[in-house]
């Protein structure tokens, strides 16, 4: 077991602001295991002589309180004591609360202060200096380079993808005796494939391969494609994604009410009816028709419509949102139900054919599926849908809504649970993968839940979050999870014009969507 203990003013705050990528490695980090498969430990300790809740209250309004959760153990402060850093009643303090098997060799600690960071190593614990705001030195330069020391010191040579295991170690490169280059690609690894058809593909997911990019790669073949996949540093000591255990409850008579409302009929006609513009590029006059179209059945449905007019490379496009309120009279939360709207085609440009069938076609007819399904039941929470636009050519839609929020709304968010790309079957069995963040545990855990109970998925969950509507919501600490159709052998013909009904399993759709007003309504209380 390890322990990585973080400082907290001027090492991942200042001034009350979160410092860049403090955030980003605190998920990564919740997210490891060590060589044992135990999970790596967060903690906290900081000079704090005021009332313990203050410091609480400080990490609540950073939004990073629940890396750190139970408080009780995992944050020390000067306080409760009785001494500063870096004196060893401290230090044994924090490592005693955070579990009684740890040893001071067993602990990273990380800050800005040079002196501690001397400290600590000379009573036994690794430690690692950040560059201080504005200043200079430093073991790292910012916290941006933090994840590769971590991943050293928690002695993690593996990755776990669903069922398979690949060791950094064990890897035709290490016999051949030179240095493995991997590289795990995320999103569509099918289209990677195609444009690097001679790089080395060690574990092939479909959505996600790991790969070796040889002693010398060239940039094309470690640069993202954006919008297609990115190429990053293998994760070592995570996993992936994982495959849950199916654990079924008894169904609830009010949400079985609603799942039930789920017609594979009206899905199947407003799909087609969306792939029939022939292109939903977020700038043209189809999308603009789509638009119009997915407001006006949303309203048929009872719910109040508005639209938000977004920028997309200098030209104009726009949000479709949907609401009604929850039948609270006090203080009510809100669920959000999204998808993308817009469609393109990547090789023939803005006029080309982009039915956009499986991307997106399929999330936002799903969009529409889950509101009719639950518009008669008087939840006691707002839910409010988007269709948002842009997202192909950089997540403009989605971006522009989470900005105009203001702090008490992003606060009442209780979920966002968006769908892109619903309907291709690429298993054997009909399967969803549920793709979110530290942040969005709760989500998943309550999405697979509704899976099991109403729906014969199978579940994949993964906490590496990668370019679709759920990222901008994640950013901003709002608990949101993509809901996608299977890794394994993912769907090559999207961004083209071969994205058509003939690759559409309205099946596995229906599945999907089960789950997902299972969960709404559930959510919506």
């Amino acid at each position: 077991m390890k322990l990585v203990l973080f400082d907290l003013g001027q090492t991942l705050e200042d001034g009350d602001v979160l410092l860049p990528g403090a955030f980003e490695a605190l998920s990564d980090i919740a997210e490891l295991r060590d060589s044992d498969g135990n999970p790596v430990l967060l903690g906290l300790a900081s000079d704090f002589d005021e009332p313990a809740q203050q410091y609480y209250d400080i990490l609540e309004t950073l939004g990073i309180r629940s890396f750190f959760e139970p408080v009780d153990t995992h944050v020390t402060l000067s306080g409760e004591v009785g001494v500063h850093k870096p004196a060893r009643e401290f230090f044994a303090k924090a490592v005693a609360k955070a579990s009684p098997a740890l040893a001071f060799a067993d602990v990273l600690f990380i800050t800005e202060n040079p002196a501690h960071v001397a400290a600590a190593r000379t009573l036994g614990l690794d430690a690692i200096q950040v560059r201080p705001p504005g200043g200079g030195g430093g073991d790292i330069g910012s916290l941006a380079e933090l994840l590769p020391r971590v991943q050293e010191f928690a002695g993690a040579d593996w990755v776990r993808l669903g069922d398979t295991v690949v060791r950094r170690a064990a890897t035709p490169a290490a016999a051949r005796g030179r240095q493995a280059q991997l590289r795990l690609v995320v999103q569509h690894g099918r289209l990677y494939q195609k444009a690097h058809p001679d790089v080395a593909v060690l574990t092939d997911k479909g959505r996600y391969l790991v790969v070796d990019v040889g002693p010398d790669p060239s940039n094309d073949v470690t640069d993202d494609d954006f919008p297609c996949y990115s190429v990053r540093d293998v994760p070592w000591g995570s996993a992936v994604f994982e495959t849950r255990q199916r654990i079924a409850r008894e169904p609830e008579p009010a949400i079985q009410k609603c799942v039930d409302a789920v017609s594979a009929e009206r899905y199947e006609l407003d799909l087609r009816k969306l792939v029939g513009f022939g292109t939903r590029h977020s700038t043209s006059a189809q999308f603009g028709q789509a638009a119009d179209w997915a407001q006006s059945e949303l309203e048929t449905a009872g719910y109040r419509t508005r639209t938000q007019t977004i920028d997309v490379g200098g030209k104009t496009s726009r949000n479709v949102i949907a609401e009604r309120d929850g039948s609270a009279p006090g203080p009510r939360d809100v669920v959000l139900v999204t998808a993308h709207l817009d469609s393109i085609n990547l090789a023939g440009g803005p006029a080309a054919p982009a039915p956009g069938a499986d991307d997106n076609g399929s999330g936002s007819a799903g969009v529409l599926t889950i509101a009719r399904a639950v518009q008669h039941h008087s939840g006691r929470h707002d839910v409010r849908f988007i269709l948002f636009g842009g997202e192909e050519e950089g997540l403009f839609g989605s971006l522009a809504y989470v900005a105009s929020l203001s702090a008490s709304e992003r606060s009442r968010i209780r979920a966002v649970v968006n769908m892109d790309m619903i309907a291709t079957l690429n298993t054997a069995d009909p399967t969803v993968l549920l793709e979110g963040a530290t942040v969005s545990q709760r989500v998943i855990d309550g999405l697979a839940d509704a899976a099991h109970t109403y729906t014969g998925l199978t579940v994949q969950t993964s906490l590496n979050p990668f370019n679709s509507d759920h990222v901008p919501f994640i950013d901003r600490g709002i608990a949101a999870v993509l809901t996608i159709e299977g890794a394994d052998g993912a769907n090559d013909h999207v961004h083209s014009a071969a994205d058509t009904m003939e690759f559409i399993d309205v099946h596995l759709a229906v599945e999907i969507l089960r789950m997902n007003v299972a969960f709404v309504t559930a959510a919506l209380g």
